[in-house]
């Protein structure tokens, strides 16, 4: 996963997202206690607000276990101000939470339609 951050210079703003996956993955990992991932996706080429990153775990417990967990959601926030992501889209940037079990009772298990 680390190796593609390395394809895009820190500057661009790939380069900045693919970082900030890393550093939510690095953040989760040591406090998820299951199987994990994380999704992005956006049109941030158009307007830098337009990117989404979700944290997908396999059960509900664990993903309701993660969003409370406010020092969490604070750091990974923090990592926007660390990659220099464009400040005035920062607060419009969204990070969110999901699990298998949750796509399977709402989607029938498919991710793409779930975030459709």
């Amino acid at each position: 996963m680390k190796i593609y951050q390395y394809l895009f210079s820190a500057k661009s703003m790939k380069g900045k997202i693919l970082r900030i996956k890393v550093g939510i993955y690095s953040l989760v990992e040591p406090i998820c206690k299951e199987k994990f991932w994380i999704h992005w996706y956006g049109a941030y080429n158009l307007d830098p607000k337009n990117v989404v990153f979700w944290i997908c775990v396999k059960t509900d417990r664990e993903k309701e276990k993660l969003e409370l967990d406010l020092d969490l959601m604070e750091k990974i926030r923090f990592l926007l101000v660390k990659y220099n992501y464009p400040e005035e889209a920062r607060k419009y940037v969204y990070i969110g939470f999901e699990s298998q079990e949750t796509v399977n009772r709402e989607s029938n298990g498919d991710w793409y339609l779930h975030f459709k």
